[in-house]
């Protein structure tokens, strides 16, 4: 018979392994660790945040681009404008002239070699302006645009005269770009017969190298058909406000890339965690 010490240990002892048998399933369920995330959901995932990212950051640099391309714009019509309020009045020049010039020239026209700027519209009505190189005293040559002349119907040109002798004539003067065209999208060859679709000083290349790399607006003398350059009428303003307008869109769209960015990370953690 055992002693009373020993069947007090031993029922202490039954009634600890019993509470461990009824605690151990559930550390079991308790110890499961959760399912790891499929290897394709996270690659789709890190495709889906990588199309987010370059989208947005695509969008972002385009205002940007935009932007700075407005401010530019902004700043060349100021200075135009700063340059027709100072430009000189010259005769005869001999020096590069300003942009905006008012230029006075005595000599004669070479009209066997005017050509047609394609594509004109003055008052509603379509027509070509009329362009043709002036050889002066000194025997440089200065390629004039001398005004609008409409076309009697679609791709035909328009009959014009050209005066005769020496004579003068003065006009507003425009730089060319550094290629001696006046630049901007071109589409095809750009002379076909005797248009011209931009203004290009390779046209008179037979006429060897002209006075300077640019165009005469004519304001007055023989010759002189209807008024149709004008320089453009924005203001600086203007193109200001509209970078300010490109600018706000990549800011709007840098915000909208942080957030949805965070807000696509938010719902696959709890979908990891579902």
């Amino acid at each position: 018979m055992s002693p009373p010490g020993a069947q007090t240990v031993a029922g202490e002892r039954s009634a600890a392994l019993a509470c461990d048998s009824r605690a151990h399933p559930a550390d079991k369920r308790k110890s499961v660790p959760a399912a790891p995330a499929s290897p394709t959901a996270t690659t789709q995932e890190r495709q889906v945040g990588r199309g987010w990212w370059l989208f947005w950051g695509c969008l972002i640099v385009l205002g940007l681009c935009l932007c700075s391309w407005q401010v530019m714009r902004g700043q060349a019509r100021a200075q135009h404008l700063e340059d027709t309020a100072s430009a000189p009045e010259l005769v005869m020049p001999t020096a590069a002239p300003a942009s905006a010039s008012l230029i006075e020239l005595r000599g004669e026209w070479l009209a066997e070699h005017s050509l047609l700027l394609d594509n004109r519209t003055l008052d509603k009505r379509h027509g070509v302006a009329v362009l043709t190189p002036f050889r002066t005293l000194d025997g440089r040559w200065w390629l004039v645009e001398r005004g609008f002349v409409a076309s009697p119907a679609p791709r035909s040109d328009p009959d014009f005269t050209t005066p005769t002798g020496s004579g003068v004539i003065s006009g507003r003067w425009q730089w060319l770009n550094g290629q001696g065209n006046s630049g901007g999208p071109l589409f095809g060859p750009n002379r076909e017969g005797q248009r011209l679709q931009q203004v290009d000083l390779s046209a008179w290349q037979a006429l060897g190298t002209p006075a300077f790399a640019g165009v005469l607006h004519q304001t007055s003398g023989e010759g002189r058909f209807l008024p149709w350059w004008q320089p453009s009428n924005m203001t600086p303003e203007r193109h200001y406000a509209y970078a300010l307008q490109w600018l706000g869109l990549s800011l709007g769209a840098a915000v909208v890339m942080v957030l949805g960015a965070r807000r696509q990370r938010q719902s696959a953690l709890r979908q990891r965690q579902a």
